[in-house]
């Protein structure tokens, strides 16, 4: 059988190394509360800021992946891109400004807001 692997190799597949020394280096960079941009979907699209809540883990499929707060699944590490806590604060105020759902602003252009009714005392 010319197909076969010889199962007295005692050096491990590098595909195997591969993964946790990315682990091991993710883990280390980013401990458990590292402010983060995830794509729960396509990347790019509808991204969530938000923080980490889990180490990162090797899924079953092999896929390196972090949970993440105001997500219910892991997301893989591919579609998480780490950012400083001021980013974050930034992008999550534009995010705010954008929504226009407190009380004490203006809607910006006609349609901004989704939910009118919210703005308490602005009229629908």
């Amino acid at each position: 059988m010319a197909d076969t692997l010889p199962t007295d190799t005692g050096s491990p597949s590098v595909a195997a190394l591969a993964p946790a020394s990315q682990l091991d280096a993710w883990n280390a960079a980013n401990p458990v509360g590292t402010w983060v941009i995830a794509y729960p979907g396509a990347r790019g699209f509808r991204s969530l800021i938000t923080q980490t809540r889990s180490v990162a883990i090797v899924t079953s499929s092999g896929h390196l992946a972090v949970w993440v707060k105001g997500h219910g699944g892991y997301i893989a590490l591919t579609h998480i891109d780490p950012i400083s806590a001021e980013k974050a604060g930034a992008l999550l105020e534009q995010k705010h400004q954008f929504l226009d759902l407190d009380a004490d602003s203006t809607c910006p252009f006609e349609g901004a807001s989704r939910y009118p009714y919210l703005t308490l005392g602005g009229q629908p």
